[in-house]
């Protein structure tokens, strides 16, 4: 499905002409779409592993520019791998109260957009691995097809219309039928991996870039 296919079955779907669902609109709808369907669904085809180091006092790591949703963070401790558990900012400044002092990482949570935060402090530099699912090129007027609209368009299509309808607040029964069309679709897209990684097409494809460990400031 292409972009202007989309627009379109947007559109016919809801009644609703350009003069309300202006391009802009319907992008912000498709922004919202992709994002959702990359949430709902560990897609091989968008993992990316990042590397780097965690440095000796610093509680802070820089996430990748192009990071949509973290999957799990790992370091290095002598030979052994130990992955750090997630835990949100309020359990980490409670269970670390006093950020200098320090100790072997055990929890991280996310700071903001661009950073995560690391409990307990560094008490060493550790190599450290992020997994994570990024934010690939949006659907739009001048890149006009996907790997989602191409491979699984009737998800990007309900999850759009999802958004749609919320926007103006159109029938329940509706809303509801595009939210179970949703999960279909995405269920259908989920046994389609399965299948896919059976035939180890996108195993070893994974894409590896360096992060850098810094403080977003006081």
């Amino acid at each position: 499905m292409t972009y202007d296919e989309l627009v379109t079955n947007i559109r016919n779907y809801t009644e609703v002409d350009s003069n309300v669902f202006s391009n802009s609109v319907i992008d912000t709808f498709i922004t919202m779409a992709e994002n959702k369907i990359l949430r709902d669904i560990d897609l091989d085809v968008f993992k990316k592993e990042s590397s780097g180091t965690l440095t000796d006092g610093n509680r802070f790591l820089a996430s990748p520019s192009d990071i949509l949703t973290h999957r799990y963070m790992f370091i290095t401790v002598g030979t052994e791998r130990v992955y750090l558990d997630f835990r949100d900012t309020s359990f980490m400044k409670e269970y670390w109260a006093n950020p200098t002092s320090k100790s072997v990482p055990k929890y991280y949570s996310v700071w903001d957009e661009n950073t995560f935060y690391i409990a307990p402090t560094p008490d060493s530099n550790y190599a450290v691995q992020l997994g994570y699912i990024y934010r690939p090129d949006q659907l739009s007027s001048t890149n006009t097809t996907t790997w989602i609209s191409t491979n699984s368009p009737e998800a990007l299509l309900y999850a759009t219309l999802i958004q749609a309808y919320s926007y103006t607040k159109g029938p329940v029964d509706m809303l509801q039928y595009f939210q179970q069309s949703y999960s279909e679709a995405i269920q259908g897209l989920g046994v389609e991996q399965q299948g896919r990684r059976r035939r180890d097409e996108y195993r070893d494809g994974m894409i590896r870039i360096p992060i850098k460990s810094e403080s977003p400031g006081p």
